[in-house]
Order: C-alpha cells, then sequence, then structure tokens
C-alpha cells in the first residue's frame, strides 16, 4: 500500500469553503434560468401570436 498524503486542515477548510460557495452559486444560476424559461414560454407564445406587444412586456412580468 502506498502512502497517503493529505493536506493541513487550514487548507482543507478553505478548499471546503470555495467549492462550498460555488456550489450555492451553480444552484442559484439554476434556479435563476428556470425562472427565466418559465417566463420565456409564458410571454413567447403571446410575443409571436401578437396578442402581446415588446413594450407591454413590462406589465405582464409585473403580475407574474
Amino acid at each position: 500500500m502506498s502512502p497517503q498524503v493529505s493536506p493541513p486542515p487550514p487548507l482543507l477548510e478553505r478548499f471546503d469553503s470555495v467549492i462550498r460557495a460555488l456550489g450555492e452559486r451553480v444552484y442559484a444560476c439554476r434556479e435563476e434560468s428556470c425562472a427565466l424559461a418559465a417566463l420565456r414560454d409564458t410571454l413567447l407564445p403571446s410575443l409571436i401570436s401578437g396578442e402581446l406587444r415588446v413594450k407591454d412586456t413590462g406589465r405582464v412580468v409585473e403580475i407574474i
């Protein structure tokens, strides 16, 4: 069996802190992406059909 190298605890704590922050950012971006996709799916059909105009979308977004 080969020897195992372990980093010092402060380095492990720093690594954990950085990785945790990145994971939280990924989660937040995923949530934002889902919200934007839902907004797109709600507005796009109305925009394409002409039922809604771009200048009117602000009011719709406030409602949603």
